[in-house]
């Protein structure tokens, strides 16, 4: 309501300034030449200056107005109220903030992430998150880019959340058979050699506390 009222007050006030123009203009329709051209120079600078003080202003308005009415808008605000509720500790709402966002973009794999990420460090369900992350990756054609960033953090959340080592390895082994000689293949190859690392590591601190417990014992 208030953008309405402030339209009509403009365009109000953009046709008494009209009226204005021409009461005088025909004042002056008997004056001189040299008093229309006066005229003619006043009237241009007045307009020129209300033109900078308030038409330019106004237009920048309304595109502003246009841009942020836009989905844009709307996802921003709510990856913002999403951000907020999880600060808020409030799990479920930013969760609810996010699927409007997918609602409003579904083609965009992000909110499908940031819900996944909730349930599994938040809420502390990895089958929530893997839940979301594998319906979403089968329900339509992702463009490569988008599927193997869902893939990526479907073997994120088995390595960190499960440390479910063959599952990680198996979804980027998917990844790689999937998307040969791209950049998301050598990712995933990087992405195994550090999973053989950690799962050594692991290993190896298991057979030391072993050790350790059995020397204590004896």
């Amino acid at each position: 309501m208030n953008i309405d009222r402030t339209l009509i007050i403009r365009a109000c006030l953009a046709i008494l300034a009209v009226l204005l123009v021409m009461i005088l203009w025909n004042m002056v329709q008997d004056a001189s030449d040299g008093m229309k051209l006066v005229f003619v120079i006043v009237v241009g600078l007045i307009g020129g200056i209300l033109s900078v003080k308030y038409l330019i202003p106004w237009i920048g308005d309304a595109m502003g107005e246009a841009m942020f009415s836009s989905g844009e808008k709307v996802e921003q605000d709510e990856m913002t109220k999403a951000a907020v509720s999880v600060s808020q500790g409030d799990y479920e709402g930013a969760i609810g903030h996010y699927e409007k966002m997918m609602e409003e973009k579904p083609e965009d794999p992000f909110p499908v992430a940031e819900i996944s990420k909730i349930h599994a460090e938040r809420l502390h369900d990895t089958d929530a998150a893997l839940r979301v992350l594998e319906e979403h990756l089968q329900s339509r054609d992702w463009p490569v880019d988008d599927a193997a960033f869902i893939m990526f953090r479907i073997a994120d959340v088995q390595l960190k959340h499960r440390h479910d080592f063959d599952a990680a390895r198996d979804m980027l082994e998917q990844v790689i058979g999937n998307f040969p000689n791209t950049r998301h293949s050598a990712n995933a190859h990087h992405k195994m050699t550090e999973i053989e690392q950690a799962q050594y590591k692991l290993l190896m601190d298991q057979r030391a506390r072993a050790a350790a417990s059995g020397g204590t014992a004896a």
